[in-house]
């Protein structure tokens, strides 16, 4: 009997609490730094519009739990000076849309952020803070995104760690 209301238990808090047990490991600012520079790289070689299809794909490296994305807790996204968003390695329907207006639950408007992080600074790339779903967990969770300007574009690549 003790050990079928302990069953019970544990089962009503994964209910509860469905991150509560979950790994903890998670991208750090060093590991988003890294996938844009391999973005960078990967732009470089492969030009803008072949990046552009890579970086869209849900199943890219990128994007999902690979070598270069460990945890799969990042993906990558670009705006330019206007807000519009080209990439979503995440969510296609914010592909190729301008989301300047797009706000997080605490009203933050992330994209205008992130493109004064980007195209407003000196040195063409920062850091922002908000609160975004996890797209492993769903759960919404603080957010630091990371956008640097392409070399010779005139966009922005960005992607982000869960905090």
């Amino acid at each position: 009997m003790r050990a079928q209301i302990l069953t019970i238990m544990v089962c009503a808090l994964l209910c509860l609490c469905p991150g509560a047990f979950a790994d903890t490991e998670s991208s750090q600012e060093t590991d988003a730094i890294q996938l844009l520079q391999l973005a960078q790289q990967y732009l470089q070689t492969h030009g803008v519009e072949a990046s552009i299809v890579e970086f869209n794909r849900l199943d890219s490296p990128f994007n999902v739990k690979s070598a270069i994305n460990p945890y799969g807790d990042m993906y990558l996204f670009t705006l330019d000076s206007k807000g519009y968003q080209r990439v979503h390695g995440k969510n296609p329907k914010i592909r190729n849309k301008v989301m300047l207006e797009m706000r997080d639950i605490d009203g933050i408007y992330l994209i205008k952020l992130m493109v004064d992080a980007c195209f407003a600074s000196k040195d063409g790339k920062g850091w922002v803070e908000y609160r975004w779903p996890h797209p492993i967990t769903k759960t919404v969770q603080k957010k630091r995104g990371y956008v640097e300007k392409v070399k010779d574009a005139d966009f922005c690549i960005g992607t982000g760690i869960y905090l």
